[in-house]
C-alpha cells in the first residue's frame, strides 16, 4: 500500500460527476450489478469508490440487511452524501471510510468488494488491489465493472491505457491472487486465491 493518499477530486468535479452518474443510472440495472457476485444477506462488503452511493444504499437495504457495508471513498463529499442518505433512510449497517485504502479493516474479513467504475481513476492500482486482496476472506469475491471506451475487443478504460477484458483478467490474476469465476456483459467477478 502506498503511504500517500490519492488526492480527492475538487468539490465541483464531484458534483459534475454525480450529475452525470445520476443520468447514467437510468440506463443501468443496479440491482443486477450488485447481486451478480452472489452476495448474501449477512455478508460484509466494501463499496470501493462509493461515490454518491448508487450501489451502497441498495446494498445496505436489500442485499445485506443483516450484514455490513463499508462505503469507501477518498472524497469527503461522497462520504457526506452517504451519511446524509443513510440517516434519512434510517440505515444503520453502513460504515464510511474517507480514504483511498480500506484502513482499519482486518485481514480476511470481507466477503465481497465492489470495484465498479473506479479503477481507471486510481493512481496506485497495484496498492489498491493488494489491499483488497488483504481484506478479502479466502474465496472472497472482487466484483469489477468499468465503462467501455472502445467497441472493438471490449476495451475498458484503465487510467492512461486501455485493456481488453482478457488483459484485465490477466492483470488481476498476477501471482495467482484472483481467479475469474463469472463474466457477463462486462461485469467480471474474481475469487480470491490463496498464495
Amino acid at each position: 500500500m502506498s503511504d500517500t493518499e490519492q488526492k480527492p477530486m475538487p468539490w465541483i468535479a464531484y458534483k459534475i460527476m454525480t450529475f452525470v452518474m445520476t443520468i447514467r443510472k437510468k440506463f443501468r440495472n443496479i440491482e443486477l450489478e450488485i447481486t451478480f457476485p452472489g452476495t448474501k444477506s449477512s455478508d460484509i462488503v466494501i463499496d470501493y469508490g462509493c461515490g454518491p452511493g448508487f450501489n451502497t444504499i441498495p446494498l445496505a437495504i436489500d442485499i445485506v440487511p443483516n450484514g455490513k457495508v463499508y462505503a469507501l471513498d477518498n472524497s469527503q463529499d461522497a462520504i457526506n452524501d452517504i451519511i446524509k442518505k443513510a440517516k434519512k433512510l434510517y440505515i444503520e449497517n453502513i460504515e464510511t471510510i474517507a480514504s483511498s485504502y480500506p484502513k482499519g479493516i482486518s485481514d480476511g474479513s470481507i466477503d465481497v468488494v465492489y470495484l465498479h467504475n473506479v479503477l481507471p481513476y486510481i493512481k496506485d492500482k497495484e496498492g489498491v488491489l493488494t489491499e483488497i486482496y488483504r481484506v478479502l476472506k479466502p474465496k472472497g469475491k472482487l466484483s469489477y465493472m468499468s465503462r467501455k471506451i472502445s467497441h472493438s475487443a471490449g476495451k475498458r478504460e484503465t487510467g492512461e491505457i486501455a485493456m481488453t477484458d482478457e488483459e484485465l483478467t490477466n492483470h488481476l490474476a498476477i501471482n495467482n491472487r484472483y481467479k475469474l469465476v463469472q463474466q457477463e456483459n462486462g461485469h467480471l467477478v474474481f475469487e480470491k486465491q490463496q498464495i
